[in-house]
């Protein structure tokens, strides 16, 4: 039995030596550059893989389905990445991307599918077919209001008519939402970060209440598939710490218990199908939510 400190240390370090061995090239090196003074190139380099000609990213960027087209969800994940570095709208991956988004507005209906009719050809969980009707599927805000979240970042690439008339779709959604659904909450909530103050203004209250909702703050339901607080507020300095503060001790709790003997953090989830690539999407996984772990334990000191 290990003592506590030499315990913590060692699963601390079983993390650390399965990011720079099994997880994939892209989370070794953002593991590096966040954790380590390693090169915001080599991130560029490694991200650069995933992404297409046209500007978007696939080839399984995001791991659950692993489709090589380009798609909104994948770009979401591309542009997550993009932002934890300091690139800015001079960088040529940043316009291509931005390029890419503008082009696949849907203008009509003013969003962006989720995954392209290719996402069926390749090895994915079942949740990932192609709709038609991506709004009535998963929700206008998912990806939607993340990907206005990134072109509000980046808005000197955006037509600023374009940039003001999603904006007030954006708004007028998030305050007329009935259904909750902690997915696209999650979207609502990058665009937040993103959104002149004014905008945030006018969704605040309705965010609150949809946290309420959707934010499992049952302990006993924290070993599920369920959105968490620390996913609302992965830091101390998160928009939302203090609507959580009371229950985030003890979700960091369970975060850390919930970390394997190996040192990682597995998905809550299985595909049940396509079960030769499972292994694959799960290791990817296990890299991907390592790494986010890791920021949030040492954002709360833990």
């Amino acid at each position: 039995m290990y003592e506590r400190g030499t315990y913590n240390l060692s699963k601390r370090e079983r993390a650390k030596s399965f990011l720079k061995t099994r997880a994939r090239g892209l989370e070794r090196a953002l593991f590096s550059y966040e954790f380590e003074n390693g090169s915001v190139g080599d991130v560029l380099v490694e991200l650069k893989a995933y992404q297409n000609e046209d500007g978007g990213f696939g080839h399984g960027l995001e791991p659950d389905f692993r489709c090589a087209a380009s798609s909104a969800l994948a770009t979401t994940i591309g542009l997550q990445v993009l932002g934890r570095l300091p690139v800015d709208h001079e960088n040529e991956m940043v316009q291509q991307v931005i390029g890419y988004l503008l082009t696949t507005l849907n203008r009509d209906k003013l969003l962006w599918e989720i995954v392209p009719p290719e996402v069926e050809s390749a090895p994915r969980a079942p949740w990932w077919t192609y709709s038609a009707n991506p709004e009535e599927s998963w929700g206008w805000g998912n990806p939607s209001a993340e990907i206005l979240g990134h072109l509000h970042r980046y808005a000197e690439l955006v037509p600023p008519d374009l940039l003001a008339t999603l904006t007030e779709k954006a708004v007028a959604y998030i305050n007329s939402v009935e259904k909750e659904n902690f997915h696209e909450l999650l979207c609502f909530l990058r665009l937040e970060e993103r959104l002149p103050q004014a905008s945030q203004r006018q969704i605040e209250s309705k965010i609150r209440r949809l946290l309420d909702a959707c934010v499992t703050v049952d302990p006993e339901q924290w070993a599920t598939y369920c959105l968490q607080p620390i996913q609302v507020a992965p830091s101390p300095q998160s928009r939302h710490y203090q609507q959580f503060a009371d229950v985030l001790p003890a979700n960091l709790d369970s975060l850390l218990e919930k970390q394997t003997q190996e040192g990682v953090w597995e998905p809550a989830w299985a595909w049940g199908q396509f079960e030769e690539t499972w292994p694959q999407a799960k290791q990817d996984w296990c890299g991907w939510l390592t790494l986010e772990n890791l920021r949030v334990l040492r954002a709360y000191s833990r």
